[in-house]
C-alpha cells in the first residue's frame, strides 16, 4: 500500500470540469489547504468519512467531486481510501490539515484543537454506507506504517468522537459531526491493528 500524492495545494494541475485543482485552491486566495503545525507531537489518528451525495447522489464517490468539496468548503484531510482502497495522500503529514475544527479529545485526555496533533484520514462513505474490506485493509496498512515510523502506538478516534455531541454541549461548535458513525467497525480495526502490532512488533 503506497500512497499516492495529491497535494491540496495551488501548484497541482488534476483536472476538476473546466478548471485544475491548483487554480481552484488560488481562487480561494490560498497557497495549499494547511497551515504549519504550531507545537506537540504528533500522536492522534482521526478517521472520517465523506461523499458527494449532497452534490450528486449518482456520484457518491467520483474524485473531482470530493476533491471539489476539499475546495469549496476550505477543509482539507492527510489522507483519502476510496472503496476499492487506493490511497491519496492529500496533505503531508508534518503540515496541520483542517479536517477537525473545533474539538476536545475524550477524557480524561481532553485537549482541544485535535488538528494540532493528529493525522485526518478519510475513507470514502455515507451514513449508511458499509466500509469494505479493501478500505479496512489500506487503513490498517497506512495506519501501522504511520506508527512503524513515528515510533510509537497512536491513539484512533472517531471524528465523532471528538467533535460530536460533547463538543457542542462545552460551547466549542454548533453542530455535531457524527462520522464515521456506528457502522465503521471500531473492534474489527482495533483487533487487525493488534495483529499487525504483532507481526511487525511495532
Amino acid at each position: 500500500m503506497k500512497p499516492h500524492n495529491c497535494f491540496l495545494d495551488s501548484q497541482n494541475n488534476t483536472a476538476i470540469g473546466g478548471t485544475t485543482l491548483g487554480e481552484m485552491i488560488t481562487d480561494l486566495g490560498k497557497e495549499h489547504l494547511w497551515e504549519e503545525r504550531t507545537h506537540g507531537r504528533i500522536d492522534t489518528v482521526v478517521v472520517h468519512y465523506m461523499s458527494a451525495a449532497a452534490i450528486n447522489p449518482k456520484r457518491l464517490y467520483d474524485l473531482d467531486l470530493l476533491l471539489g468539496i476539499f475546495c469549496d468548503y476550505g477543509v482539507s484531510s492527510h489522507y483519502l481510501i476510496n472503496r476499492t482502497g487506493k490511497v491519496l495522500c492529500l496533505v503531508p503529514e508534518d503540515k496541520k490539515a483542517w479536517h477537525c475544527g473545533p474539538s476536545i479529545m475524550p477524557d480524561p485526555d481532553n485537549r482541544t484543537g485535535v488538528n494540532e496533533f493528529s493525522i485526518g484520514i478519510e475513507l470514502t462513505g455515507t451514513e449508511s454506507s458499509w466500509f469494505t474490506g479493501f478500505q479496512y485493509k489500506s487503513l490498517c496498512s497506512l495506519c501501522i506504517n504511520i506508527e512503524q515510523r513515528y515510533g510509537t502506538e497512536m491513539r484512533y478516534v472517531g471524528h465523532d468522537q471528538i467533535a460530536g455531541e460533547r463538543a457542542v454541549t462545552q460551547g466549542l461548535r454548533k453542530v455535531a459531526k457524527t462520522d464515521p458513525g456506528p457502522l465503521f467497525d471500531w473492534n474489527f480495526f482495533t483487533k487487525k491493528m493488534s495483529e499487525l502490532r504483532a507481526m511487525y512488533a511495532v
